[in-house]
């Protein structure tokens, strides 16, 4: 059986090297540097040549057991070379560990969102307490997506009324009549 690396247990697959894990007021703190290739200018879409500096940025990582994780990681700011964009510099960033503006890890990002999706705001602040996550409610909120929407409302608008069983569970459907689809699904009625 091959022995893991810091780095398969602490951010297993992701183009990092760990330097050092220390523990600081009852947080792991993990110092890495990013070791991908150069990344690509996020307007223009060009691979990046030369680096322009380097600053430690830090993320909240998922928890170690009951322990809180601190990454300090060491990312690079590049030159954009093309001419004709308007971004001069732009920060890299790590995939898989890192979102821009994020203060958290891509990891930690989708535990969070997968709690506001289910519990909503506060349930899910009480939740993220117990497992030692640090969010608050509006953080929880602004990490979920509003569902797609139609681009315009229906002009005509048709109601069906039917029956799901004769006499006893009947439904309504709201259809836009121009393009022939169901604009709101079957919903119960009881009361016949």
């Amino acid at each position: 059986m091959a022995s893991k690396t810091v780095e398969d247990v602490l951010i297993p697959g992701i183009a990092v090297r760990v330097e050092r894990v220390s523990d600081s007021s009852g947080a792991l703190a993990v110092d890495a540097v990013s070791t991908g290739r150069p990344g690509q200018c996020p307007d223009c879409r060009k691979q990046a040549r030369r680096v322009h500096s380097s600053h430690q940025r830090s993320l909240d990582e998922r928890p170690l057991g009951s322990r809180r994780v601190v990454v300090r990681l060491r990312v690079r700011r590049y030159f954009c070379d093309r001419k004709q964009c308007s971004r001069k510099t732009f920060v890299e960033q790590v995939p898989g560990l890192t979102e821009r503006h994020r203060p958290s890890s891509t990891g930690l990002t989708g535990w969070l969102r997968s709690i506001a999706v289910e519990l909503g705001g506060r349930p899910a602040v009480r939740l993220c307490r117990r497992l030692r996550l640090a969010a608050g409610r509006t953080r929880l909120l602004r990490l979920l997506t509003a569902p797609p929407f139609q681009s315009r409302a229906p002009r005509v608008l048709g109601v069906d009324e039917f029956a799901f069983r004769k006499g006893c569970t009947y439904g309504t459907v709201l259809v836009d009549v121009e393009a022939g689809r169901v604009v709101g699904a079957p919903v119960d009625n009881d009361e016949p």
